[in-house]
């Protein structure tokens, strides 16, 4: 079906871009912003519901088209899509009709986000782990620390997407 609909879109003048799943699409979005996303709202590993949280939050001037077999009839505001439309062949012509609409009404060139240079503060949990927050993914991760530091900063890889994410992890002595 993606591909299907990718042949139609670049028919019609667009360029698609590809994502496995939404992880993939937080991926590529590092290092692209299209003019509108397109997403399946039943994926593996990421759902759309969750990769239109994320866009809401990090993207919100990109327009979001949800597709999907069965279409909720309400949706959360932070997971809204700006337009829902059935997954079909049969509807190819709304959907390009939708795209265009929406891409008018971007701007060309969305500017990247920059990328988060201040450490997130944590303190240890159990044998020496910590839990991050991953910026891009939006979603907890565990990471290990060096046993013995007082304090400690560094990157750590977020083991979700492979963000990098800097850390600065304060210890507290024993009293």
């Amino acid at each position: 079906m993606r591909a299907l609909i990718s042949g139609h879109l670049e028919k019609a003048g667009y360029q698609a871009i590809h994502a496995d799943d939404g992880i993939d699409a937080l991926v590529k979005l590092r290092d692209t912003l299209p003019r509108v996303i397109i997403s399946d709202l039943h994926m593996p590993q990421m759902s759309g519901f969750e990769l239109i949280r994320v866009v809401r939050r990090r993207f919100p001037t990109i327009p979001v088209i949800a597709l999907s077999g069965l279409t909720p009839s309400e949706f959360p505001a932070e997971t809204r899509p700006d337009r829902v439309l059935e997954k079909s062949m049969r509807r190819v012509s709304d959907l390009l009709h939708v795209v265009h609409d929406l891409a008018k009404k971007t701007h060309e060139c969305p500017d990247l986000p920059q990328v988060v240079a201040t450490p997130a503060r944590t303190r240890p949990a159990f044998a020496g782990n910590f839990v991050l927050t991953c910026p891009d993914y939006l979603r907890k991760f565990e990471a290990t620390i060096t046993p013995g530091k007082e304090a400690a900063a560094g990157t750590a890889v977020c083991t979700h997407c492979d963000a990098h994410v800097p850390f600065l992890i304060e210890i507290s002595e024993p009293e």
